[in-house]
């Protein structure tokens, strides 16, 4: 009776090991993505300015997109720069910026996928304010899957921890600065029109890509003569007869620049270019004149 009893109670015991083992298998959240942070070290010196970079691993899935909140201590640490040259992601939805204290918004796209471990997405310049201990962290992180479809899957985030003493604990690491002496990547902005966008007026779509300091902004100018303005993409064109030449240029970190010219997609025909028109009536002005003056030296000549 009591051998019963006992292989009752292993029977019982092995079969509630079994259902925990498969209770952790099949529940647990199955990771498609990581964000994670590096740096060369993790302790810092009250007023050192360090460099901490965000990464993507894909997971042996194929990313299509990300995007996310960057949060720091503001009374620990100073944002001073923003660095994405040579990101994977070549299209910015939302190019990495302050959004507010702390906050730091980015969400890009990576056209055709990425599927590698260490994706670089972004760099971030801080400078020790106080001392104390403290973390920068990912909220609201979103990756997209490279299916079609942009199904949405779970993100790993893995928080970056960190000290700050008023002495140095260690030998300092001085950051590398960035000598960017080639222009932005060569692009073709496009000229769309959407009755969803811009009640349906014609609007300029431009991106490019900057392998070194990262684009800083970009500058349309309509006509030759016009005045460039800062522009983003997407942006609305102000001359809606498509009759002028368009220059848009993108501008580095570094003030590298590459200026590419659309040529007017709807020309004016050639006697309402006044330009054309202009240089018609000088032509006609030069050949009155020789004419006049050859007849008038013919004049001269009979007259003697």
């Amino acid at each position: 009776m009591q051998n019963s009893k006992l292989q009752f109670k292993i029977q019982n015991y092995f079969i509630g090991v079994l259902i925990a083992f498969l209770l952790l298998t099949f529940t647990r959240p199955v990771f498609a993505a990581e964000l994670f942070f590096e740096a060369k070290n993790r302790e810092f010196t009250q007023g050192e300015e360090f460099l901490v970079s965000i990464f993507l691993n894909s997971l042996e899935e194929s990313i299509n997109a990300a995007e996310g909140r960057v949060l720091f201590p503001e009374n620990l640490l100073e944002m001073k720069e923003i660095r994405d040259g040579n990101s994977i992601i070549t299209f910015w939805i939302e190019r990495p910026k302050i959004e507010q204290l702390g906050i730091i918004g980015f969400s890009g796209i990576i056209p055709g996928g990425y599927q590698e471990t260490k994706g670089f997405l972004l760099s971030v310049v801080f400078r020790a304010k106080a001392s104390g201990n403290g973390a920068i962290e990912i909220r609201d992180a979103k990756v997209l899957l490279n299916d079609g479809e942009g199904t949405s899957t779970d993100v790993k985030i893995s928080n970056f921890q960190f000290s700050i003493f008023k002495e140095a604990p260690i030998s300092q690491t001085p950051i590398l600065e960035i000598k960017d002496t080639d222009p932005p990547e060569y692009f073709k902005p496009e000229i769309a029109q959407s009755p969803e966008i811009f009640d349906g007026k014609y609007f300029l779509v431009f991106a490019t890509q900057d392998k070194g300091s990262g684009i800083d902004h970009y500058e349309v100018c309509e006509g030759s003569k016009k005045k460039c303005v800062i522009a983003e993409s997407p942006y609305l064109l102000q001359n809606q007869k498509l009759d002028q030449q368009i220059f848009v240029k993108a501008v580095d970190k570094s003030g590298n620049e590459r200026v590419i010219m659309l040529p007017p997609q709807k020309p004016l025909p050639w006697y309402k270019n006044y330009a054309i028109l202009a240089i018609l009536i000088i032509i006609g002005l030069f050949v009155a004149g020789v004419i006049l003056r050859k007849i008038l030296w013919q004049r001269f000549i009979k007259s003697r």
